[in-house]
């Protein structure tokens, strides 16, 4: 079926951004926060590398990542032109669509603390006139019409091709291009490392020092939820005024990460298609109903929680799933559903379930060190040696009879749960086309 698409030709495009400029004056947009990117391969212009430039803004996805992942329904299709609009109104600011969108389309902007993006000139296109940023182009490289696309008009240099059916035809770098005849027979052999770090530093999607309320977070989701259950099996004493206080806690930290807190109450409206709304809501209703079985003492309602409080601890491992990881393991020994069985099984105090969930932590701990040192990443050897003692002191006061054994047990085994689950934002990454272009390289 035809449907509406961009057309790039890396072949003609010069790098001059005419598109961005094009796009800004039509959209009234801060260039600085411009729908429309233009990335260039070799922007060191190294002799020898392929300098060629790569203009790419919203593909209008059939299946697009950022309408289905998003908790507040922010994003609807146009039917006509198949355009994926974003409603500012209905945007909440969580920036969970920048994360699931592979092209960067959807750009956070800090002065309206709301998400926004390309719409396609929708108001164009439905007059029959193609969009601003391919009108202004001055070689003809970015083009607009109704195609019928298929897999071989996404290949090329710094592309993301996540199945998901965008709608732009890219026509590919001509051989020559893509290795161009150097004259220069004095030129110094190409350095990897050193181009890399020539290269200026690419944004980082997730870095800790953005995300370190999440950490708090999810810490606090898994300590509630392994003390609402050990409490049920009577291990453990569960007083109001304590829970809620963390509760509230919670919440506040999480509120911290959005850009419009008013409209909080929206996270919960894709329960369909998002694994955000999917842990809000669940652990919403988790601390609802443990707080009403603490008040009314019906134990019914505990265990109603409890199904609530571990379906978050898995929508929280799911929320994650469009990172990509440094050490290319699947399994962290930061997840949260682990960190939430390590804090249940102290405090119920069973030493066989304590000694063998310290055992898988502790190896898959141990086996991603080993992986980014192989990978010549940084690994932070103190750091390590660090959260492998606060699995091993706890370990060894075990069975002691000292009254204080169990709360400086669990702050020891806290602390250490803090390091891995920093250590978990700050060895992920969203892949962008700024740096599927760098990997090609």
């Amino acid at each position: 079926m035809e449907k509406n698409s961009f057309i790039f030709n890396t072949n003609r495009c010069v790098g001059c951004n005419a598109c961005a400029a094009g796009c800004s004056i039509e959209n009234g947009t801060d260039l600085m926060m411009n729908w429309r990117e233009v990335n260039t391969g070799n922007k060191i212009k190294h002799p020898g590398l392929p300098v060629f430039h790569f203009s790419l803004a919203c593909n209008h996805c059939e299946d697009a990542p950022c309408m289905k992942n998003c908790p507040a329904l922010a994003y609807t299709r146009d039917e006509k032109t198949g355009a994926i609009i974003h409603h500012a109104e209905a945007c909440i600011g969580c920036t969970y669509c920048t994360w699931a969108c592979p092209y960067d389309a959807p750009k956070f902007n800090p002065t309206t603390n709301i998400v926004e993006k390309c719409n396609f000139c929708v108001d164009r296109i439905s007059d029959g006139k193609k969009p601003a940023c391919v009108e202004a182009c001055p070689v003809g490289a970015l083009d607009f019409g109704q195609l019928i696309l298929s897999n071989e008009d996404r290949v090329t240099p710094g592309f993301v091709d996540m199945g998901i059916k965008p709608s732009i035809q890219l026509i590919p770098l001509r051989e020559e291009n893509t290795a161009p005849k150097i004259e220069n027979i004095d030129q110094e052999e190409i350095d990897k490392k050193k181009i890399e770090e020539w290269l200026p530093k690419p944004k980082d999607k997730v870095a800790l020092d953005k995300e370190w309320t999440l950490v708090l977070f999810t810490l606090a989701v898994a300590g509630l939820v392994s003390w609402q259950a050990a409490h049920l099996m009577g291990r453990i004493e569960m007083q109001l005024i304590p829970f809620a206080v963390v509760s509230v806690l919670a919440i506040a930290l999480t509120s911290l990460h959005i850009g419009k807190k008013m409209r909080m109450w929206r996270f919960i409206l894709n329960l369909k298609g998002s694994w955000l709304s999917r842990e809000i809501f669940s652990f919403s209703a988790f601390l609802g109903l443990t707080g009403l079985q603490l008040i009314t003492g019906n134990q019914i309602l505990g265990y109603v929680a409890m199904a609530f409080g571990i379906f978050s601890l898995i929508s929280v491992d799911m929320v994650y799933k469009f990172l990509t990881r440094k050490d290319g393991i699947f399994v962290h020994s930061g997840m949260v559903s682990f960190t939430g069985i390590l804090f249940f099984m102290w405090l119920i105090d069973v030493s066989i379930a304590i000694e063998l969930i310290i055992l898988l932590k502790g190896s898959l701990y141990i086996s991603r060190k080993i992986s980014l040192r192989l990978l010549r990443l940084s690994h932070f050897p103190a750091l390590s040696l660090l959260r492998i003692l606060c699995l091993l002191i706890p370990y060894f006061l075990l069975g002691t009879q000292w009254e204080l054994s169990l709360a400086i047990s669990l702050a020891i085994i806290f602390g250490g749960e803090l390091i891995d689950r920093a250590e978990f934002y700050y060895e992920s990454d969203i892949i962008t086309p700024e740096k599927k272009l760098r990997m090609t390289n």
